[in-house]
């Protein structure tokens, strides 16, 4: 499976929006998921399922637990997907 950074931060604002309403304008990488965003540990663990299934990855919760911001997301999946964080965009990425 080919996914450029790009795409991987499309899918995650998406997911975002639509799993939790959160507004386009929020979609900022230094945004604070709880502070900033209000999202609760319920909601974090819905979005990991979300990614998990929308991206075909096996998300390490050791790992998802250091998530704070949505830049943090979009890292934790390219690391998930086997991309170094702001690796090329078009680099090969596997699944865990």
């Amino acid at each position: 499976m080919r996914i450029s950074r790009e795409d991987i931060i499309a899918h995650v604002n998406k997911t975002l929006q639509e799993e939790f309403e959160v507004s386009v304008d929020d979609l900022v990488p230094t945004k604070k998921l709880r502070e900033d965003l209000e999202l609760d540990s319920l909601d974090a663990v819905d979005m990991i399922v979300a990614l998990e299934q929308g991206l075909k990855i096996r998300v390490d919760e050791e790992e998802a637990k250091k998530i704070r911001t949505v830049g943090d997301i979009y890292e934790f999946v390219d690391k998930m997907l086997g991309r170094p964080a702001g690796g090329p965009a078009d680099q090969v990425a596997t699944s865990v």
